[in-house]
């Protein structure tokens, strides 16, 4: 009997309280075909049956791990350990895989030599009925300066790309201090830690959009919180390393003066800090949008708008003008 062969690809899944949708996701891993794959599905304290439903599949190449409640970033540490694939798929437990993408994603990486392949992905939308319908297909491709699109808004959840381990050992551990953002983090460590990244231009993922009961949503604060941590830390590093070039400072100010805009109504003291560090980096600075606000700026200076716009806002809304 030849011997089996060994995994090419490691499908890590965080999973808690997925028990409507699992099904679904597993099902999409194992009709992938064409790659030799384990799914290692890290149960994160789950009580609604999310483990139960998983298991009744009874599918092979699939490994249950469980913890406590410990967060999505702990489970795909902890399954990222327990596997040795030189390929590592990261997806939520609500996403589906798209029919023959893993073996696509696996051919783009051999043949480029990338670090990271990436897809485009269709926004799969909640319908007023609760049922899921396609929507928009998110396509976008990088630069030659991940770095900077990724730290300012470039964005793919993680069942859209496809890693090489020898990278993942390299930015290893999922951020635990970042629990609204951090795949968006693991995305942008990848790049600050120098990954060549490889466009698979075709849709390789639904993502599963629940509407108001996103994380970010449901807490602004948190997810704000999580992205001045984030943010803040790269600009510490750039700056240790004598790192920031005009490319890197121009993406700085465009991420300080998004998180400026979300504190204002939130946190008065961390805007105060934020825009401090914003006009160190550009003591002219103007918002680019929108056009109304961008015009007041011009005429009483940045921070001063935003208080001006906050007394001038009732009144804007109120004769239909955006503020």
């Amino acid at each position: 009997m030849a011997p089996l062969s060994p995994p090419g690809v490691a499908v890590i899944i965080p999973c808690y309280n997925a028990a409507p949708w699992i099904a679904e996701t597993l099902v999409s891993v194992v009709a992938q075909g064409g790659v030799v794959a384990e799914i290692v599905l890290v149960d994160d304290g789950s009580d609604d049956g999310s483990v139960e439903v998983a298991a009744a599949l009874s599918i092979p190449a699939l490994r249950i791990i469980r913890q406590s409640r410990l967060g999505a970033s702990r489970a795909r540490n902890a399954g990222t350990a327990a596997t040795n694939a030189p390929l590592v798929q990261y997806l939520d437990a609500d996403d589906v895989l798209l029919p023959g993408t893993l073996e696509a994603r696996v051919d783009a990486i051999d043949r480029s030599g990338a670090d990271v392949v990436y897809t485009d992905f269709v926004r799969w939308e909640r319908q007023s009925d609760g049922r899921f319908a396609d929507g928009i297909t998110q396509a976008r491709i990088l630069s030659h300066r991940p770095d900077a699109e990724i730290l300012v808004d470039a964005w793919w959840p993680p069942g859209a790309l496809l890693y090489r381990r020898s990278l993942v050992e390299r930015i290893l551990p999922w951020r635990e201090d970042l629990p609204v953002i951090q795949d968006a983090r693991f995305l942008l460590d990848a790049a600050l830690a120098g990954a060549r990244f490889e466009h698979l231009p075709r849709a390789g993922l639904r993502y599963r959009v629940h509407g108001t009961q996103s994380l970010s949503r449901r807490d602004p604060r948190a997810f704000v919180n999580d992205c001045h941590h984030s943010i803040t830390d790269v600009d510490r590093t750039w700056v240790a390393a004598n790192a920031i070039d005009e490319v890197r400072r121009r993406a700085l100010v465009l991420a300080y003066g998004s998180l400026a805009r979300a504190y204002f109504p939130l946190d008065r003291a961390r805007f105060g800090q934020v825009v401090a560090r914003l006009l160190e980096l550009d003591p002219h600075y103007l918002p680019d949008s929108p056009p109304l606000f961008k015009w007041l700026a011009t005429l009483v200076g940045y921070p001063r708008a935003e208080y001006v716009a906050a007394w001038l806002r009732p009144l804007l809304h109120r004769f239909g003008v955006a503020g």
